[in-house]
């Protein structure tokens, strides 16, 4: 077992975009994650351009490995992150077919996951790739990426459909943990929530809610046996990533599979976990994140990989003459740059791993762009080793047991902890991101001075002594919204509510309490809740704001990072008096001797500041 983990800044690309390539190696970048794939993507496209390695059971073209590594190293990569395709390639999914069986992985995730003849089909590619790597590649890959399910992410988008042997997997599932025989719930119960057009009741609804943890454990389970199966045929220093662990997703958390969190991220076989940039706060003036809790893989002693594939405005829209893509994307070179920087701020504060991924090509193409990257990199290379010195006040708590409740195709999902996420990175501080199970371990919890609950519903005794130990005392101030324990785990009951927000559920706006050592703020429609309400809430707590505007702050006791979509002069306040403050993307001294920082932002722009203490 890896017992000190490695941080990678790297490139990334499905395409063999060599001109690029060169450009970043040029800039100091010397390592590259690649994708032998098997598979097609969510568009029906090749992932990889060259020809895929698993033809047959047992039968593998190695020379197409070989070209590929080849080919990146003669561009000037000397480290490879290896993505391995565990999906089922076409002819594995049509054979399958032929025995009535669900074949498709990509499609049908867990039917595969519950089917002993494709795991065993796909343990012994992963067997084989794994020991022709080691066997002749072991001089320049670095780590493995193990890959499954849509989009190679881990996900389950299935339409929460059950066939045979997942069914006969089910039936012993609920055997080993002394349930009554039934069968699953029908898709169309899966999608009839009991309780405000949003929400299942354990009492009512107890076959969704266990089947949905099955099928999630069934993800978990699964993650962990690739992983071991990995780790014994690689050598000790190589690592393992996967993508995993989206609590902080737009929609359907619990049919993605990803809610086995808790556990997957303690994986002694894993050494980093990886999530694209929030989809859902990109733009200039946002403040980005990743999918999963940060705070949880820290606290798990996993080194996060950010994944960077926000659309620049040169990003290659078309994949063949005949389809395209529309999405999202930066508009100008201005964006670009300040969006690249806010992203790097983001990872450097965070300790994270970061690549930069150039999905379908062009993201990466003005002179100025390398620039930043060169000085990124020997920012990151000379400080990612610095020791993070927590200063956040302000803790944002998510509870992957209550997102088995959610009626997984509502649109009222993305209220609560995507969107409040998204207005947290407006608060003007930092914050920092845990699930529930974590709050006795939080290293720096007497420091805590603002608590948010997005999706607290789920209080049970256990929960309950939790929080009255650890969170509701010493003057905090928590704020719940929604439903704050409608449930014990057993039963919906809306009169339980008030227990914790201090008023009657039904209670309209913004209500705030005083209660025996600590203050209550209960906002019963997400939807309403501002940047402006945080900002109340969190000054009225005495957490210490570092600007009055709504903008994303990261920072610990290094480093300060500021993102702006608008221009001009922008006081920030610091905590403490500090020596010197240096902006290092300019170079710039920004204070000396000072407790404030006056900074002339561009319009957008992103500042990140070094604090000599």
């Amino acid at each position: 077992m890896i017992t000190k983990r490695r941080h990678w800044f790297a490139y990334r690309s499905f395409l063999p975009e060599f001109g690029t390539m060169k450009r970043f190696t040029d800039a100091g970048v010397d390592t590259v994650c690649f994708f032998p794939g098997n598979t097609a993507n969510s568009l029906g496209q090749p992932y990889s351009q060259y020809p895929a390695v698993w033809r047959w059971f047992d039968a593998y073209d190695f020379v197409s490995l070989d070209r590929q590594i080849d080919d990146l190293k003669k561009t000037g990569f000397r480290n490879l992150i290896c993505m391995v395709d565990l999906n089922s390639p076409e002819w594995l999914s049509r054979q399958l077919s032929l025995a009535h069986e669900s074949g498709d992985s990509f499609t049908h995730l867990t039917e595969c996951l519950a089917n002993p003849r494709w795991k065993e089909a796909v343990m012994r590619y992963l067997s084989a790739f794994l020991s022709y790597c080691e066997t002749h590649h072991s001089d320049c890959i670095r780590a493995y990426v193990l890959a499954c399910g849509h989009t190679d992410e881990w996900f389950d988008h299935n339409g929460e459909i059950c066939g045979l042997l997942k069914e006969k997997a089910y039936r012993k599932w609920r055997g080993e943990h002394r349930l009554v025989p039934e069968p699953p719930p029908s898709a169309a119960k899966m999608n009839e929530p009991d309780y405000d057009g949003l929400l299942f009741d354990p009492a009512r609804s107890s076959a969704v809610l266990e089947y949905r943890r099955f099928c999630n454990e069934l993800v978990g389970d699964s993650i962990c046996e690739f992983a071991a199966e990995a780790r014994r045929l690689i050598r000790s220093e190589a690592e393992i990533g996967v993508f995993y662990g989206y609590v902080m997703t737009r929609l359907g958390a619990a049919e993605s599979g990803h809610l086995d969190y808790d556990r997957v991220v303690r994986c002694p076989d894993i050494d980093f976990l990886i999530s694209p940039g929030s989809y859902g706060d990109r733009a200039m003036g946002g403040g980005g994140g990743w999918l999963g809790c940060s705070g949880t893989e820290k606290l798990a002693g996993k080194i996060h990989m950010h994944e960077c594939d926000q659309r620049t405005h040169t990003h290659n829209r078309a994949l063949t003459p005949y389809v395209s893509l529309h999405v999202p994307h930066w508009e100008n070179s201005r964006e670009d740059l300040a969006g690249i920087r806010r992203e790097f701020s983001l990872a450097l504060l965070k300790r994270s791993s970061l690549w930069w991924f150039d999905m379908w090509g062009g993201f990466y193409r003005e002179p100025e762009l390398f620039e930043a990257f060169r000085t990124m990199k020997q920012v990151y290379d000379s400080r990612i080793g610095l020791p993070s010195i927590p200063v956040e006040e302000t803790a944002l708590i998510v509870d992957p047991d209550a997102l088995y409740y959610f009626d997984q195709r509502s649109q009222r999902q993305k209220a609560f902890q995507p969107e409040v996420r998204k207005k947290l990175n407006r608060l003007g501080a930092p914050f920092e991101s845990w699930c529930f199970r974590d709050i006795p371990e939080i290293p720096n919890l007497e420091k805590l001075k603002f608590f948010i609950f997005p999706c607290q519903w789920e209080i049970t005794e256990e929960k309950a002594e939790l929080l009255e130990r650890y969170v509701l005392n010493n003057g905090r101030t928590v704020l719940w919204l929604y439903a704050p324990g409608l449930s014990d785990g057993r039963s919906l009951d809306p009169e339980r509510i008030s227990r914790w927000a201090g008023v009657p559920p039904e209670t309209e706006g913004l209500a705030v309490r005083q209660r025996d050592g600590w203050t209550s703020a209960f906002l019963r429609s997400p939807e309403q809740l501002t940047p402006a309400m945080l900002k109340e809430l969190a000054r009225n707590a005495g957490v210490h704001l570092y600007t009055d505007a709504e903008v994303p702050v990261y920072a610990d006791g290094h480093f300060l990072a500021v993102h702006s979509k608008e221009g001009g002069a922008m006081t920030i306040r610091l905590p403490s008096v500090v020596r010197r403050a240096t902006e290092l993307f300019s170079g710039r001294a920004a204070a000396e001797n000072a407790a404030l920082i006056e900074w002339n932002f561009q319009a957008p722009d992103s500042a990140l500041f070094e604090l000599d203490l």
